[in-house]
C-alpha cells in the first residue's frame, strides 16, 4: 500500500496546518471535509457513513478527529474507527485534548480507548488551549470593542500552544514511529496568569487592556447573548473548569525535543496577530 495520510477535519484550526505541514515535506495527503475544495480534498462526514469507506480507499494513516467535550465523541467514533480498520489504515494519530489520560470516563478518552483497540498503530495528540482562541471572535472582539478579556478563569494559570506547534506534532505523530503507542502533551512554553496575558494583548496591540474574572454563572449568561447553543456553553464551561482546577498550567516538556525548537511564545504570538485586538 502507498503511504497516503488522510486529515479529517482538513479546513479546521489544525488540520489545515497538518495538510500544508506534510506537503510541505513532499509527503502524500489528502484532506477531507464536508465540503471539499481543491485538489487533493475527499467528501467525509462524520456522521454520514456511506462518506468512510470510499474516504479512507488506498490511505495508510488518518488523523482522526472529535469534537472536545462532544458527550458523544465515542458514538460517532466508533464507526469511523471500524471503517479504518476494514479499509486497511494501519495508523491513526488522534487530535484529543490536554488532560483526558486523566479521567477514563472523559469523552475523548473513550475516543482514544476505541482508537487503541483497533489493531492500528496509533498516538494521541493532546493540546492544551490554543492561543488562536484568544485572537479571533467574540474574545478578540471583546478587545477591541471595550478593552476587556472576560474569563471564568480565576488566577488559573495556562500554557497556551499555538496551533502551528500543535500542526507540527501531529504530523510528527503520523510518521514517526518513535511516536506509536504514546500520548503527547501539547502545551506552550510559559505558563500565564491571565492578567499577564491582556498585558501582553496591550502591549502588541498599543492600547490598555483588562482581564475581567468571571464566576460561571455569568460567563454563562456572556455566551448565551454571544449566541452559543447550549450544548457550546456546557462543553466549554467545563474546559475552564479543568483549568481552574489546574490541569492547563504545565509548560511545555517534550514539544521542543519533538521539533527542534521551542513551541512559540504569547509574546510573538501576539506580536503576529495584534491586528485582531486593536
Amino acid at each position: 500500500m502507498s503511504e497516503v495520510c488522510l486529515i479529517l477535519g482538513a479546513t479546521g484550526e489544525v488540520g489545515r496546518r497538518v495538510v500544508a505541514a506534510m506537503r510541505a515535506r513532499g509527503l502524500a495527503v489528502r484532506g477531507a471535509s464536508r465540503a471539499p475544495e481543491g485538489p487533493g480534498m475527499v467528501r467525509f462526514d462524520l456522521l454520514d457513513r456511506s462518506t468512510h469507506g470510499p474516504a479512507f480507499e488506498g490511505v495508510s494513516a488518518v488523523m482522526l478527529i472529535s469534537r472536545p467535550g462532544d458527550e458523544e465523541a465515542r458514538v460517532h467514533a466508533a464507526p469511523v474507527v471500524a471503517a479504518m480498520a476494514a479499509a486497511g489504515v494501519r495508523r491513526v494519530a488522534t487530535l484529543s485534548a490536554l488532560g483526558a489520560g486523566r479521567r477514563e470516563d472523559f469523552s475523548l478518552r473513550r475516543v482514544e480507548r476505541l482508537v487503541e483497540g483497533s489493531g492500528m498503530a496509533w498516538t494521541h495528540v493532546r493540546p492544551n488551549f490554543f492561543m488562536q482562541m484568544l485572537a479571533r471572535p467574540p474574545l478578540s472582539a471583546e478587545v477591541a470593542a471595550k478593552g476587556t478579556l472576560s474569563l471564568p478563569l480565576g488566577d488559573a494559570r495556562i500554557a497556551y500552544v499555538d496551533a502551528e506547534d500543535v500542526a507540527a506534532v501531529m504530523a510528527r505523530a503520523l510518521t514517526d514511529d518513535a511516536l506509536i503507542g504514546r500520548a503527547v502533551d501539547v502545551n506552550g512554553p510559559e505558563s500565564l496568569g491571565h492578567h499577564e496575558v491582556a498585558a501582553t494583548i496591550a502591549r502588541a496591540a498599543g492600547r490598555d487592556v483588562r482581564y475581567v474574572a468571571l464566576d460561571e454563572d455569568e460567563a454563562r449568561r456572556l455566551m448565551e447573548r454571544r449566541g452559543f447553543p447550549p450544548a457550546q456553553v456546557g462543553r466549554v464551561l467545563r474546559f475552564y473548569a479543568l483549568a481552574r482546577e489546574g490541569w492547563c498550567a504545565a509548560a511545555d516538556a517534550e514539544v521542543a525535543g519533538l521539533l527542534g525548537r521551542p513551541p512559540r511564545t504569547f509574546d510573538r504570538f501576539a506580536a503576529a496577530h495584534a491586528s485582531a485586538w486593536r
